[in-house]
């Protein structure tokens, strides 16, 4: 498509076009003047992902008539957009007078333009666009499910491209989950880090070389690309340091010596969330992990039933929370009832029987995980969806005080978590003789090879 050649230390590429005499990226980039429906780069800072896209679109548009959108998940003016990058490079690579740029456009000579646009912030602006030749979604780990299945229908010229770049947060996040664990067809993914720019300034060596020596865990995620291994005020932030450490986030088969408990938050308008787990003597074993709303206990009756033929496994002890104890209004009985006509007869974790109760019960909870997640393995298949939520469960943030509180944030995540805080109040009052100091396999009355009742 155009004249290439390398050069200098490094791998970079100078290519020639009639604008300008070269333009300089980093020859991982060529890729993004290959066709493809998606083109995604991602890795750790100081790759020149950003600037080189903007050098790379520019040449483009230069090249034929096109219509780029440029966006983000939270864009609240143009300041907060990618405008100025763009209007930088354009002066850099001597091509001011090809281009109009306003304050809150840049538009080519040939009829080519920018657009800017928030995903979050101005949705109908985005549903509305038309004739759109390349979008370009930049800071994408931020971007959201909802805001992916509003773009990408919108995003349907004949031979349109969608653009990502990002540097990766957790490995759950939308846009990871989307382009990098299961990477979408007709998609080109390149990983681009500090070793591939050949520009790497000194000023930044320094502050990497500083990082890799105080903080290697947020080195690994800064500088390199890889995952957070917990977010940013987690609970268990530090206990899932260790855990892959230590090589407990792995795959965890059911033994089927090993009689299996269940332990529960129970959602009325919200997720239920039900842990699975077995005890190897100082070990727990969490072979698996449900969760689902709007749906009442004979579906996580079938669950159940299903778990065990799947996993040939047979239960023991099945723990709620306090709250399965109340009367339901216009049903006259409390859902432990209920659960009992269906052949799940619940143990109750009481918080009168933790003498502590509301906030302090809760944080009494969170400390008890603390104190038994060095025992703790996880199957990085079944439970994966129960380890996201154990990582996102973290403090609330206070603006006003610019700190964190004492309390947890309610959401998605909570349930997950409030299931394993509910196990481990469980084990403190002696679920599956987990009070000895010796495990035993619990006794039970269950019949049946694959049978839950």
């Amino acid at each position: 498509m155009f004249p290439v050649k390398t050069k200098g230390r490094g791998r970079r590429e100078s290519i020639a076009t009639p604008m300008v005499q070269t333009i300089q990226l980093p020859a991982k980039l060529q890729f993004l003047f290959e066709p493809a429906r998606y083109k995604v780069t991602w890795g750790g800072r100081g790759g020149g992902k950003s600037w080189g896209i903007a050098r790379a679109l520019i040449l483009l548009v230069g090249q034929a008539k096109k219509r780029v959108l440029c966006t983000r998940e939270y864009q609240n003016s143009i300041q907060e957009s990618v405008h100025r990058l763009l209007t930088d490079q354009i002066e850099i690579m001597g091509l001011t007078s090809k281009f109009t740029i306003t304050a809150n456009s840049i538009t080519g000579a040939n009829g080519s333009e920018f657009i800017f646009a928030g995903l979050k912030t101005d949705p109908q602006k985005i549903k509305s666009t038309e004739g759109v030749d390349i979008v370009w979604v930049e800071e994408a780990q931020k971007v959201s499910n909802n805001s992916w299945e509003i773009l990408i229908p919108t995003i349907r010229q004949a031979g349109s491209e969608i653009w990502v770049s990002m540097n990766p947060d957790e490995e759950f996040d939308p846009t990871y989950v989307r382009f990098i664990t299961n990477r979408p067809p007709n998609a080109q993914v390149v990983k681009l880090g500090w070793q591939d720019n050949p520009w790497f300034p000194s000023e930044l060596e320094v502050e990497r070389q500083y990082l890799l020596k105080s903080d290697p865990e947020s080195y690994a995620n800064v500088w390199e690309g890889d995952c957070r291994r917990h977010s940013e005020g987690a609970y268990y932030g530090k206990q899932f340091v260790q855990a892959y450490q230590e090589g407990r986030i792995t795959r965890v088969p059911p033994d089927p010596a090993l009689r299996t408990l269940t332990f529960w938050d129970l959602g009325i308008h919200d997720y239920t969330a039900i842990w699975f787990a077995q005890f190897a003597r100082q070990e727990i074993h969490l072979i698996d992990y449900y969760e689902m709303s709007g749906e009442g206990l004979p579906h996580y009756a079938r669950v159940l039933d299903t778990r065990a033929k799947e996993l040939d496994i047979l239960y023991d002890e099945h723990w709620a929370p306090h709250d399965i104890e109340a009367r339901e209004l216009g049903a006259g009985r409390s859902r432990s009832e209920t659960a009992k006509s269906l052949g799940i007869d619940f143990k109750v974790v009481k918080i009168s029987q933790a003498k502590t109760p509301g906030k302090m019960y809760v944080a009494e909870g969170i400390d008890a995980v603390r104190g038994l997640f060095h025992r703790m393995w996880f199957d990085e298949v079944r439970c994966a969806l129960g380890i996201k939520r154990l990582k996102g469960y973290r403090k609330e943030w206070l603006d006003k005080h610019q700190c964190w509180s004492d309390s947890p944030v309610h959401d998605a995540n909570s349930h997950g978590a409030d299931a394993l805080r509910n196990m481990a109040m469980a084990i403190k009052l002696g679920a599956g003789g987990q009070n000895q100091p010796v495990f035993k396999p619990p006794k039970s009355t269950h019949q049946g090879a694959n049978s839950w009742m």
